[in-house]
């Protein structure tokens, strides 16, 4: 990546991230627009997209441990586009750190963890989302 492009990128997502909050009770007020889970309503199991709405919410106001449990897809996604942006902020000054792991193991065994997660959740009902 440029480091034109990494310096564009560094302003430009704190910035993204002040307009988010500022309209996080706008955005989140659309969530009533939002059709209901066919899956779920179908079949009464959680799909690997039930919650998701709710965790974002959650995140928005600061509820971390309350996203987890609503779906923690959100949660470690966010997790992973901070650790993205430190990685393309410290490639400004030069230095070429990484802070995720580039290894196709890693992600192969990360997907295949959230996978058992999604099936454990429509077993065990504290792994589901908070209604």
């Amino acid at each position: 990546m440029s480091k034109r492009l990494r310096i564009i990128i560094g302003a430009a997502a704190p910035l993204a991230a002040v307009i988010l909050l500022c309209l996080r009770d706008h955005i989140i007020g659309l969530e009533k627009y939002f059709p209901e889970c066919a899956f779920h309503n179908a079949t009464g199991l959680w799909c690997t997209g039930c919650g998701n709405t709710r965790s974002v919410n959650d995140l928005f106001h600061g509820r971390i441990l309350t996203a987890f449990r609503d779906n923690a897809a959100m949660p470690v996604i966010a997790l992973l586009l901070i650790l993205l942006y430190l990685e393309t902020v410290i490639g400004i000054s030069g230095k070429d750190v990484k802070l995720l792991p580039r290894k196709g193991a890693f992600w192969g065994c990360f997907l295949g963890a959230f996978g058992v997660y999604y099936i454990l959740r429509n077993i065990f009902p504290v792994l589901g989302p908070v209604s």
